[in-house]
């Protein structure tokens, strides 16, 4: 195999003016793309596999952004594609639809042969999506704040096998505001109390939050300097690897963003306005990007974020995001939008001359008149909704700027089972070539929290090699084949419930309200519950007696598969989903038993109610994935003392509960979370309460100090485990017995 060890990759250049044509905007390799493959390969898939694949160079058609083919023979396959990105992606397709195996955020079935296989005939992929683009902001909060090199090494290989070539990275850019605004009068104090602790930094690069809040210590504040620098250290690493995948690194931009108050003491002369806040949070001031001051204070920022972090080719911001029309003229204080605008791309451009401005289409923004004044040929809208709102059918295109089609999917990191796979599976492809998609240059994936709903991310890492809508019920057939192993009639009968029950969800005759019917586990007690969240939906997605069945079936499945650890994940995740919609069934009828006067009825449907939460919190304890005291043990693991180690648990639990102290109302529950630990720690302590007095004195009681209790147990120090007990087949298997004993 020494032959094939010594192939190498050369990735192929463009000329300038094609990639100036197409809107490309390549990062520049660190170090030997074939090493950084093949070095990925060895993390996924094991030496002695990445050994036995040739890595070649494949130059791009006209009309092609990235390309790849898969060919060899048995033992020596060989891969080739136009950068290191395709070359990922055309891995994750061998793995798939070659070897029959399967990477995931939740479970992998890697185990392969002595020889790889390769493909009967040599198959050829290509996309015209020049900007495949992911993460958003809030995932950095809801999902990976408290990550290290072990999480985020995976997190990119698995990016870059899924066609991503611009990520997002937030990780550690808080030291860039540190040391530019000590230029301006503030010393490194005054500015660390005003960063927010990891898990809330996304809201204040937004400009929608400050970070420490004296009156209640309400992000566990002031950040050290220790964190800072750790955190700084995390973020070059991610930086670099990115690049060395073929990833360009999306660093955020300035916007304006300042420390409050103390900013405007210190800088009397500037236009620094107040912003008001965001659901009852204080946003930070806003330095008037058309004020004298603004330049100088970009000038820092980029200088700062170039030493630690490098440069790079795109750079993510949005002036006054979430903010309403009527808003608009008070925060922006007789300063006029369209000249910020172009103050903001001007100083970005001086920065890092041909950057790239992403900006999010997301309510109002961006508003024409920004797009009309700036530069579009160094801009790209990322459409954060196209397969619900589809705001770029009501902005014909976002005017002729360059844009993303883009999915959410995702609210909260809320973990019940749902997704849309029906827009990006049949009518993305569609809208790839309408004349009315205008500027259409990629796609971006931006769930608010990752690592749940894998079947999602499967589809869309697939949909930008695909020029032709996806039949989905097969892709959901092979999609059940891969990730368990083999051709299965009951884990396909599962699936087949599934893709018309959780994953059913499209832009067109859907109930409405963000991600899937909530877990009523999670929300605050009464008689009537809709959805757990403020913006979630208030009615079924679909009948609860059609997906009841999907637990049978996947119990049902052959015993080779159950060993997989994808299974054991889904099995997981469907008995918590049956569980929870039983929970929402029995309080109808607890409801019922009330209104009846049936004061028997009403105890006996509340002990059931509490026996559903009980089972999920067993089988949810089989599985590492579903742990809170995984999140919680993260958190700790930053704290260079005792004391910041503490600080970092009680934001970790503050977000996943009333999200913040002082809670926002519009917020509590946002973030809910079916995990073992969070349902008896936390929900069934309130759910016991409220059952107790209803119980006691037939009226449904109506507490008004949820919050503060909430605060409460965010101040605790409970240890939960951090390590699965129990077999997930053998519990999910008695709860199904359990229920069938029990039938509503």
């Amino acid at each position: 195999m020494t032959a094939v060890t010594r192939r190498t990759f050369l990735l192929v250049s463009l000329a300038a003016g094609s990639l100036a044509a197409a809107g490309r905007a390549s990062s520049s390799p660190s170090g030997d793309d074939s090493a950084a493959v093949r070095e990925a390969i060895e993390r996924l898939l094991g030496s002695d596999a990445a050994e036995q694949f040739v890595l070649d160079e494949l130059a791009p058609a006209a009309g092609e952004a990235d390309v790849f083919e898969i060919g060899g023979s048995r033992g020596e396959v060989r891969l080739a594609g136009s950068g290191g990105v395709a070359l990922m992606s055309g891995l994750r397709w061998w793995l798939e639809h070659v070897a029959g195996g399967h990477l995931s955020t939740n479970g992998d079935r890697t185990a392969l042969p002595d020889d790889l296989p390769a493909p009967a005939q040599s198959v050829r992929r290509s996309t015209e999506l020049v900007e495949r683009y992911s993460n958003n902001f809030t995932s950095f909060g809801y999902t990976s704040p408290f990550w290290g090199w072990s999480e985020w090494e995976r997190e990119l290989d698995r990016l870059a096998m899924s066609g991503v070539n611009r990520a997002l990275t937030l990780v550690g850019q808080e030291i860039v505001w540190y040391e530019a605004f000590q230029h301006f009068g503030l010393s490194g104090t005054e500015v660390r109390r005003w960063i927010a602790q990891p898990a809330h930094q996304p809201w204040q690069w937004f400009g929608e939050i400050t970070g420490y809040d004296e009156a209640d210590n309400a992000h566990c504040g002031p950040v050290s300097r220790t964190l800072l620098g750790r955190r700084a250290q995390l973020g070059r690493r991610i930086a670099d690897r990115m690049r060395e995948l073929g990833i360009t690194p999306v660093f955020p931009a300035f916007a304006g963003h300042v420390p409050d108050r103390v900013f405007a003491e210190r800088n009397p002369d500037a236009h620094v306005v107040a912003q008001g806040n965001y659901a009852g949070h204080p946003r930070p001031y806003w330095l008037d990007c058309t004020d004298p001051l603004y330049p100088a204070v970009a000038e820092r920022f980029y200088r700062a974020q170039a030493e630690h972090f490098g440069t790079t080719t795109h750079y993510s911001t949005d002036l006054f995001h979430e903010v309403g029309d009527d808003e608009l003229p008070a925060l922006l204080d007789g300063a006029d939008l369209a000249r910020a605008g172009v103050a903001v791309q001007t100083s970005l451009e001086r920065a890092v001359p041909g950057a790239r401005w992403l900006l999010q289409g997301w309510h109002s923004n961006p508003r024409r008149v920004l797009l009309d004044a700036v530069d579009r040929e160094r801009v790209v809208v990322l459409d954060m909704d196209s397969d619900d709102s589809r705001k770029w059918q009501h902005t014909e295109a976002y005017w002729g700027a360059p844009w993303c089609w883009g999915t959410i999917n995702n609210f909260g990191g809320r973990l019940g089972m749902f997704g849309n796979l029906v827009e990006p599976g049949r009518t993305l492809p569609a809208g790839r070539v309408d004349p009315a998609r205008r500027r259409l240059v990629g796609m971006a994936v931006v769930p608010e929290g990752t690592h749940h709903n894998p079947v999602v991310a499967d589809l869309l890492a697939e949909v930008p090699w695909h020029r032709e809508p996806i039949d989905l019920a097969a892709w959901v057939r092979d999609y059940a084949r891969r990730r368990y192993g083999a051709d299965d009639p009951r884990a396909a009968a599962a699936w087949d419930i599934l893709l018309r029950t959780a994953y059913a969800h499209s832009a067109t005759g859907h109930t409405s309200g963000e991600g899937p019917h909530e877990t009523p586990f999670a929300a605050e007690p009464a008689l009537v519950v809709g959805s757990a969240s403020m913006w979630g939906p208030d009615r079924w997605r679909y009948d609860p007696s059609e997906f009841a069945p999907c637990l049978e079936h996947l119990l049902a499945v052959a015993p080779p598969l159950r060993d997989s650890a994808p299974y054991r994940y889904d099995l997981v995740d469907v008995t918590r989903q049956v569980l929870a919609n039983r929970a929402r069934l029995l309080l109808d009828r607890l409801r019922a038993a009330h209104e009846s006067g049936d004061r028997e009825g009403v105890a006996r449907h509340s002990a059931r109610f509490l026996r559903a939460l009980d089972l999920s919190e067993e089988v949810l304890g089989t599985h590492e994935d579903w742990l809170l005291g995984r999140w919680l043990a993260q958190a700790r693991s930053w704290g260079s003392t005792g004391a910041e180690a503490n600080a970092l648990e009680r934001e970790a639990r503050t977000l996943i509960t009333t999200w913040s102290a002082p809670a926002a109302p519009a917020l509590r529950e946002y973030a809910n979370r079916d995990w073992h630990g969070l349902l008896s720690g936390y929900y069934r302590p309130r759910w016991e309460r409220f059952f107790e007095v209803l119980v006691n004195t037939g009226e449904p009681p109506v507490f008004q100090d949820w919050a503060e209790r909430g605060h409460a147990w965010a101040r605790g120090r409970e240890r939960y485990r951090t390590r699965p007990a129990g077999d997930t087949f053998d519990t999910a298997a008695r709860i199904a017995a359990a229920l069938v004993e029990d039938p509503l």
